[in-house]
């Protein structure tokens, strides 16, 4: 396969890319890879470099991505319309455009690499001229998260149906067109297998949150009283097992009384706000907060549970470890937790763990202690090796396989 350079001259050894994604994690692979001279196109929607008269802060960009072709604003309007109109799946306004788009003009490149529900259009032109596509699963196929969360639906007499079916079989079958499938963790490698991907076609490649850095590098809050801090970030509703982390909270605090407190930050689902509407005894709700707000909770915090039923990658769990926390938190929360060394893995639905794990934590300081030192290492590690390094490595073994 005749690669190309940034010289346009062919190289046997930088493969040029073609991105399809929104704008999250995305953005630091684009700017790792337009530095590198290695993105050619990466079509997401509008995004600007900070300046101009819509600079929406969640589509900000590095300046060298500013000039990337790709981008697209009508998509973000569709959406923001269907959303501001409460039409079902408003999702299906951004997504469907976005893919029709991107298929629209094809660039020259090596590796087609897409984001689920965007990419596959695109997809099936690259794959016949040529290209190595990759799908970028970022969180569980519908399949796997029906299986994860209806039972807890179920308990609480609700049922759980996907935002749209459509958009759920299209990503599946991307994952399966597409010749290599990349995951963000062991849950969601696992995940994939359940649906049938084979897992020479699977590759491991951890996120780190951005916002990891900066807690790495600040001095965790100094404790002024002997009462233990659990703290909870993330969406609250029954796919986050937020009814199982209150049901575990009343048995902690029957058993510490007033030596702990549990704080609960995020956006409640209205499947959820029967349980925040009558919140035990030591137990708060603040709401969404700010990351800088977050970063100081986290910081003068001990604990961090996170019981959540079905993630990509949990994100809220890395930055409790960077910021020094103690993570309980399940296998199916996609965290880069091992267990009982950088935090503890619990079943998901038992309540009874999260407070048999939490009670042990309390109990002995020194776990306490070693366990979160080793998490904000391990974290540091991941740090220092680098999201788009991993990602690079994985490109490079899906070239050497295809040949």
């Amino acid at each position: 396969m005749e690669l190309i350079n940034s010289d346009g001259v062919p190289s046997k050894s930088s493969p040029s890319i073609w991105m399809i994604s929104r704008i999250d994690q995305a953005a630091i692979l684009a700017t790792h890879l337009a530095r590198q001279n290695r993105l050619v196109r990466w079509d997401s929607f509008w995004r600007h470099n900070g300046s101009g008269p819509v600079t929406p802060p969640s589509r900000q960009v590095d300046p060298i991505l500013a000039t990337i072709p790709g981008r697209h604003l009508i998509p973000d309007i569709l959406a923001k319309t269907a959303q501001k109109l409460r039409l079902p799946a408003h999702n299906l306004y951004s997504d469907i455009p976005l893919s029709l788009m991107a298929a629209l003009q094809m660039p020259k490149a090596d590796i087609l690499h897409g984001q689920g529900n965007y990419s596959l259009p695109a997809m099936r032109r690259a794959k016949a001229r040529g290209m190595i596509t990759i799908s970028d699963v970022t969180g569980q196929l519908a399949d796997i998260r029906q299986q994860q969360v209806a039972d807890e639906y179920a308990a609480h007499q609700k049922t759980y149906r996907e935002i749209s079916s459509f958009l759920a079989r299209r990503r599946t079958e991307e994952a399966r067109f597409s010749d290599a499938v990349f995951a963000p963790s062991d849950a969601v490698a696992d995940g994939l297998q359940r649906c049938g991907i084979a897992p020479d076609k699977i590759f491991l490649v951890p996120f780190v949150s951005p916002l990891c850095q900066s807690l790495l590098h600040r001095q965790r809050a100094a404790q002024t009283d002997t009462v233990m801090r659990l703290l909870y970030v993330g969406n609250l509703s029954l796919a986050k097992g937020t009814a199982t982390l209150l049901a575990a909270w009343k048995s902690l605090r029957y058993q510490f009384r007033m030596r702990i407190k549990l704080t609960l930050v995020g956006t409640a689902k209205p499947c959820a706000m029967d349980l925040l509407n009558n919140l035990p005894d030591g137990c708060e709700w603040l709401g969404p907060l700010p990351q800088t707000a977050v970063a100081d909770l986290m910081l003068g915090s001990d604990i961090f549970v996170f019981p959540s039923l079905s993630e990509g990658s949990s994100l809220a769990t890395m930055e409790a470890m960077a910021a020094g926390c103690v993570v309980i938190t399940t296998f199916d929360a996609g965290s880069p937790v091992i267990n009982q060394i950088s935090g503890l893995i619990i079943p998901p639905r038992d309540p009874s763990a999260i407070s048999t794990a939490a009670a042990a934590l309390i109990n002995t300081p020194t776990m306490r202690r070693n366990i979160a030192q080793a998490g904000r290492a391990q974290i540091a590690r991941d740090i220092e090796t680098g999201y788009g390094n991993r990602v690079y490595l994985a490109y490079e073994a899906v070239l050497s396989r295809h040949g």
